[in-house]
């Protein structure tokens, strides 16, 4: 679920512990502090471990460049993929209040409430299996075309290691394009059902609802399986790693006093690193963490509407 929260209230979101990544960033600027310390210790020993800071300015250019960037790329994705799961979902309520709406002058025959009730079936499934789909990777990939990697299952010949779940992803992954047949065929096949069948304006209109959820589907697709660049995700990670605990041995040099350093390597350490945390907590939008989106929550109010909009009498008039 994403976290709501009043921007203008300061001391709460200071204070506030619930979505905070305070838990991982916390036992780093520990480290941190400590190696500091350590490092101010062993030269009070005659052991001087530390080095001009030139080298680490230069350095640091990189790092505060490339932290800021994947920030920046990690919350645009996050943001286009709220965008993309709302035009997705928003398509399938426009279907289901346009048929309504088209069908609104219907006497509500055991042949429309039958119809009604094929699209509601249909449309609420399909609604579903998009949600389990975007938050299953292994289906996504089918979905996009990227073949799946042998990790020693059944997909190359081998033992299946969990059959059940396997066929349960699989099930899901087949009824979308199965269930998006059938809402076009159900489309079409309104004359067979009204007793006032939808004009040749009307059933574009319901198709193209349809070609538009279809086409949002497959760009939610395609944002799951195409990541943040490992190579670059894995180089920052490592420039940062270097760079934060390196930067005692640079700071501590011509220091004399023992206090001022090691505060200032836990807010730099807490810095980089909570940046380089929330990024992680952004690279997937529709997992189970704190701040990701409320997939599951978004799905079951628009399967709601859809029930209401396709139930056996048109909805009420304002």
């Amino acid at each position: 679920m994403t976290i709501l929260y009043d921007s203008k209230k300061s001391f709460h979101i200071l204070l506030s512990t619930r979505g905070t990544v305070w838990g991982r960033v916390l036992p780093l600027a520990i480290i941190a502090v400590a190696m500091t310390v350590g490092v101010y210790e062993l030269r009070e020993a005659d052991i001087d471990l530390t080095f001009p800071v030139t080298g680490h300015k230069m350095l640091s250019i990189m790092v505060a460049y490339l932290t800021v960037i994947r920030v920046n790329v990690a919350y645009n994705r996050f943001w286009e993929a709220r965008t993309i799961l709302a035009k997705t979902l928003q398509s399938a309520r426009q279907l289901s209040i346009h048929v309504a709406a088209f069908t609104s002058g219907d006497t509500m025959s055991d042949g429309a409430i039958m119809w009604r009730a094929m699209l509601r079936q249909h449309m609420t499934h399909l609604v579903h299996s998009t949600l389990y789909m975007i938050r299953h990777q292994e289906v996504t990939y089918d979905f996009v075309g990227v073949p799946k990697q042998n990790d020693g299952g059944a997909r190359d010949g081998g033992e299946t290691v969990d059959e059940s779940y396997e066929e349960r992803l699989n099930r899901r992954f087949q009824s979308i394009p199965a269930l998006s047949y059938a809402i076009h065929k159900d489309i079409v096949m309104n004359k067979k059902f009204l007793e006032k069948p939808l004009s040749v304006l009307h059933e574009n209109r319901l198709h193209q609802f349809m070609l538009d959820y279809e086409q949002m589907l497959y760009e939610l697709c395609k944002f799951q399986a195409t990541p943040y660049p490992f190579p670059t995700s894995q180089m920052t990670r490592i420039v940062l790693f270097v760079w934060v605990f390196t930067l005692p041995l640079a700071l501590s040099s011509g220091v004399e006093e023992p206090y001022s350093t090691p505060v200032l390597m836990f807010f730099i350490t807490v810095g980089f690193f909570g940046l380089e945390f929330i990024s992680i907590e952004l690279d997937d939008p529709f997992g189970d963490d704190l701040n990701d989106l409320d997939t599951e929550e978004f799905t079951i109010v628009v399967a709601d509407g859809i029930n209401y909009d396709l139930k056996s009498s048109p909805p009420d008039q304002p």
